[in-house]
C-alpha cells in the first residue's frame, strides 16, 4: 500500500505542476498586464548538470516559462544532436524576496524512442525523478547564492536494496562584474552516498563567465563559457554556448 500510495502522489505532484501550467495560460487571455511568458533557446556544446556529463555533444534547449506574480511554471527541454540524449523537465517555483522553493519533475528516458513512457511514475522502472529544491539568489550587497536540493521519489534507487537514496546537492556560489561579464564561481557538493558519487564529497565546481555579445546595433544575445571539474570522477569539462 505504501508503494501504491507513494506512487500516485508522484503522479498528483507532477499533474498539478502541468495543471498550474496550464491555468496560468490560459488567464493570460483577459490579464495580460499580470502575467508574463518567456522563451529562449539555448545551444551548448555540451551538456553538463552538477558535475554530471549528460551529452558530450552538442544541445538545444529551449525553454517556455509563464509567470505571475510570485509564481513561474515552465518546460525545459534538451536534446542533443545525436539523438543520444534527451530529457524533459517540469517545475513549478514560488519566490519570495531573493529566496525560491522549487518543485522539478525530470524526465529522462534512455532514448526518443522510449519517450512514450512518460506517464510511467511507477518505481523501480519509471524514467521520472523529484526533486524539491531551496535557493537563495543573492542580491548586490550579498553576492553569495545558495542551493539545496534533494531527490524524493522516482528512479533515484540503491541498486541494492532498491530503496529511494534521496540523493542531495549543496552548491555555493559567488557572482562578480568583471568588464561587462558576469563572472559566477561555484562548487557542490554530495553530503551522503548517491547519484553524485559513492561518497560524499565536492561533486562539481568550476567558474562560469557570460557576457552580451552585440550581434547589431540594437540586438545583441548573451554567450558563456565555462570550465568545471568533478573531483568524485576525476572529470574536467570546458563547455561554451549561447541564448536566443
Amino acid at each position: 500500500m505504501g508503494f501504491m500510495a507513494s506512487g500516485l502522489n508522484s503522479y498528483k505532484l507532477s499533474f498539478l505542476v502541468v495543471a498550474i501550467f496550464v491555468s496560468q495560460a490560459s488567464f493570460a487571455e483577459t490579464n495580460v498586464e499580470v502575467l508574463n511568458t518567456n522563451i529562449k533557446v539555448d545551444f551548448k556544446s555540451m551538456h553538463i548538470w552538477r558535475g554530471i556529463a549528460s551529452s558530450n555533444v552538442p544541445c538545444i534547449e529551449p525553454t517556455f516559462e509563464v509567470t505571475k506574480n510570485n509564481t513561474t511554471t515552465g518546460i525545459w527541454v534538451a536534446q542533443s544532436i545525436d539523438g543520444n540524449y534527451t530529457e524533459l523537465d517540469l517545475y513549478f517555483t514560488y519566490k519570495f524576496r531573493d529566496f525560491s522553493f522549487t518543485i522539478y519533475d525530470y524526465y529522462c528516458p534512455p532514448s526518443i524512442q522510449a519517450s512514450n513512457e512518460i506517464a510511467n511514475y511507477n518505481q523501480p522502472n519509471t524514467n521520472h525523478t523529484i526533486e524539491l529544491n531551496l535557493a537563495f539568489a543573492g542580491n548586490e550587497k550579498n553576492p553569495f547564492s545558495l542551493l539545496i536540493a534533494t531527490m524524493v521519489y522516482g528512479d533515484d534507487l540503491d541498486s541494492e536494496t532498491n530503496k529511494q537514496r534521496y540523493s542531495s546537492y549543496i552548491q555555493l556560489g559567488y557572482s562578480t562584474e568583471i568588464e561587462n561579464s558576469t563572472i559566477d564561481l561555484f562548487v557542490g557538493i554530495s553530503p551522503f552516498k548517491g547519484i553524485y558519487g559513492e561518497v560524499a564529497g565536492i561533486a562539481n565546481a568550476g567558474i562560469k563567465a557570460t557576457r552580451n555579445l552585440a550581434i547589431s546595433k540594437t540586438k545583441s544575445i548573451p554567450v558563456q563559457a565555462s570550465l568545471s571539474t568533478n573531483p568524485m570522477t576525476n572529470s574536467l569539462f570546458l563547455n561554451f554556448g549561447f541564448t536566443l
